[in-house]
């Protein structure tokens, strides 16, 4: 079905545009910007709104600029490439605002809203990026017209959206730094040449299944490659030539993978070349301070744009106002980036995290960073974070939390209206559940500041620092 000659009217949520059909319908599109004239076509009928991607550009938005990728039409991982950067960030400023508004019911009177925080550097930003092996690359709709005979082509790249068995072969992703697309296509061919086998999804078959590339500051880089089977003579042969060819490729592990899922997380990896982890550093949180430096291993989180993680982190301690001697709560701590950040001018921080291996390396981080004041629990929020924890470790005087997309568990935000901490810093990457949790904290809490930050170009995805105080006990 082809909806005809539709005004785009603004920018939605989750990179999609708004118009509306001749008879009021809401129409959400892919692909498409305000100011567009476009004929849509629709992929899922609703009852009062349609959902689709552009099948023609009728007139073009003065906003509208030529993607720099070549994949954009069907890899899904820069929907907003055929944006101006400026208008990303503009668009991503007003759906943190209107989230928290909308759903949060923050006012709009009364609150400081600080001028959005734009990224430097809109391509070529990420640290790291997964791949994934496919025995049979998907070919666009061009390819398969010029030739409907064509046969299986291994490929190396991403999973096309909306399809859990259909690999993109990706020849230079503009996210990434073009060191790491050099390696990727030299894995790829390299393998082709060995005639190693790629992954088959449905049937569960083949030696390479996924790989994925991480790297610092400083240019150094790390390949983790899971095989589906053994990798056995060529395999290891493969791994040979790609630690021999690349200087900079510091760092090389391998796994075996036979599990249903791609997860490496509980896949035993070997070392196969070189270091054990990357060393990234990041700025002190304190005029005249000493950087603080974290270990990167296959499995430890870090901020994928790592320049702009500063910032972030930066505005998280602005927001805290920290003068020296707080007791400082980072819930969702991960590895302790942020209960670092702050340690360096809080009296005491205490870190919690759900995943033991993560505890295990904030503790390891704080003492490679001689960081003594800062402790860190594993455990599960809704169950660790109770009144027994505050009596253990003390009222905080500030409360970072930092959760997942998710948001937090309805038990941690009635923990946070009890103690009703004289500030809370709520950290997050996605306005949605950020501006629910908010709304449920309202009673407790009122909103003082809100600060958006743009982590990821090119995408819809947006971070947002909100400082929350609160209320006097009688306005509770």
């Amino acid at each position: 079905m082809i909806l005809e000659n539709i005004q785009i009217d603004r920018a939605g949520g989750r990179g999609v545009a708004v118009g509306k059909t001749s008879d009021g319908k809401t129409v959400l599109v892919r692909g498409a910007a305000p100011g567009d004239v476009v004929d849509v076509r629709v992929v899922k009928r609703h009852k009062n709104f349609f959902e689709g991607r552009v099948d023609r550009v009728v007139s073009a938005s003065p906003l509208r600029v030529a993607p720099s990728c070549a994949h954009t039409e069907s890899c899904g991982g820069c929907p907003w490439q055929h944006l101006g950067y400026p208008s990303q960030a503009e668009f991503k400023a007003s759906e943190v605002e209107e989230q928290l508004v909308r759903v949060g019911g923050v006012p709009r009177d009364g609150v400081v809203w600080n001028p959005f925080i734009s990224a430097p550097v809109p391509f070529r930003y990420r640290n790291k990026t997964e791949f994934s092996f496919t025995f049979n690359r998907w070919k666009t709709r061009g390819e398969m017209d010029a030739n409907p005979d064509s046969e299986h082509e291994p490929g190396l790249g991403f999973h096309v959206p909306g399809f859990w068995d259909k690999i993109l072969d990706v020849q230079d992703c503009h996210l990434i730094p073009d060191y790491g697309n050099e390696i990727r296509n030299a894995l790829r061919d390299e393998a082709i040449a060995l005639g190693l086998s790629f992954w088959q999804p449905r049937a569960k078959v083949g030696a390479l299944r996924t790989a994925m590339l991480r790297s610092n500051q400083s240019g150094d880089w790390m390949l983790i490659i899971q095989w589906g089977e053994h990798p056995g003579a060529d395999g290891f042969t493969l791994m040979h030539r790609m630690a021999e060819r690349f200087d900079r490729l510091v760092s090389l592990y391998w796994g075996l993978n036979e599990k249903v899922n791609d997860s490496m997380y509980d896949v035993d990896l070997h070392l196969f070349h070189g270091i054990e982890a990357l060393e990234e550093t990041m700025e002190s949180a304190i005029e005249g301070g000493r950087a603080l430096k974290f270990l990167i291993s296959p499995k430890s989180f870090y901020q994928t744009n790592p320049k702009q993680a500063h910032r972030l982190y930066s505005e998280a301690l602005r927001a805290a106002g920290l003068t020296g001697g707080e007791t400082v709560y980072d819930l969702y701590t991960g590895t302790g980036t942020i209960a670092l950040f702050m340690a360096q001018v809080a009296g005491k921080v205490v870190g919690v995290e759900s995943v033991r291996e993560a505890v295990d390396a904030a503790f390891r981080n704080a003492e490679r960073n001689g960081i003594s004041n800062a402790t860190f629990e594993a455990g599960d929020m809704r169950r660790i974070f109770t009144p027994e924890f505050v009596e253990r470790h003390g009222q905080p005087d500030v409360v970072v939390v930092d959760p997942p997309r998710e948001g937090m568990h309805p038990a941690v935000v009635s923990e946070l209206a009890r103690i009703a901490a004289p500030k809370l810093v709520y950290v997050s990457c996605n306005p949605s559940t950020q501006a629910r949790d908010i709304q449920m904290l309202s009673e407790a809490y009122e909103v003082v500041s809100v600060q958006g930050v743009d982590m990821f170009p090119q995408t819809f995805h947006v971070e947002s620092v909100v400082l929350l105080r609160a209320k006097s006990p009688e306005n509770h």
